[in-house]
């Protein structure tokens, strides 16, 4: 898509991504209400289905993943730098996850259904208690064998350094001693005039319609993921937060 301009490369995108999107599903559709009463089978397929229609967005969208260090293996619980709404899509195409996100995005056109049948974890930050609930939810994804994936900053940034991480979600790790591991995202484009803090990273009061449709337009995207080396186990959630935050600092 290099030689396209940048209107035509918006297009052809949109395209791609409406027509991948509509045949993960409907392949993914007849599986999942088959394996519905089989709670390991079910998750497997869920994961399975989000790293192929994850990894084809990835692809049609001219992102160019580069990753070091090794992925954890599953079960396992995972936090991340959030930058932006494709994070969901590059942690997605490698780890097949569930992943933990704000409540909004249940309502949002399109994506909030694939992110509900896919088993994504919902949390309602205005609601204290909500916590309890979610942990419950943590827990059953574990235990059937499966990963998850928090961004405890609570919201995308703008890329510059890792914010003060949240430690409420964090409790289900400490009281459990369960191991964490970290993974950072960085994004460039290699276009001074449109730098990845304006045209790829979503934060502030950034409108996601014409965000989307101007990165579309990029010739290419590098996306850096990296995995810590070692997990990190604390048993204070606070600890924990401290621990993981120096973590992703080191690896950003």
């Amino acid at each position: 898509m290099i030689g396209l301009s940048g209107r035509g490369r918006q297009t052809l995108r949109l395209m791609l991504i409406g027509l991948w999107t509509v045949i993960c599903y409907l392949v993914w559709l007849p599986g999942a209400l088959l394996l519905l009463p089989f709670g390991r089978r079910a998750r497997q397929w869920n994961e399975l289905g989000v790293r192929i229609w994850s990894g084809g967005l990835v692809r049609a969208m001219g992102i160019q993943v580069e990753v070091s260090g090794a992925p954890p293996a599953k079960p396992f619980f995972l936090v991340s730098n959030h930058l932006s709404y494709l994070d969901i899509l590059v942690l997605g195409s490698r780890l097949g996850p569930t992943f933990i996100s704000k409540s909004e995005l249940a309502n949002w056109p399109v994506l909030g259904h694939l992110a509900r049948v896919t088993g994504t974890i919902f949390v309602n930050r205005q609601r204290k208690r909500d916590a309890l609930r979610v942990i419950r939810e943590i827990d059953q994804t574990v235990a059937r064998g499966g990963g998850v994936v928090l961004f405890p900053e609570g919201t995308s940034t703008r890329g510059d350094r890792i914010y003060p991480l949240k430690s409420a979600l964090l409790e289900w790790a400490a009281q459990r001693g369960f191991p964490v591991h970290a993974a950072s995202i960085r994004y460039e484009t290699g276009l001074p005039a449109d730098p990845a803090v304006q045209s790829v990273c979503w934060w502030g009061d950034m409108a996601f319609g014409p965000h989307i449709l101007r990165m579309l337009t990029l010739p290419r995207i590098r996306a850096t993921l990296a995995f810590a080396p070692a997990p990190v186990v604390e048993h204070q959630r606070g600890a924990l937060a401290a621990r993981l935050q120096a973590t992703l600092e080191q690896i950003f």
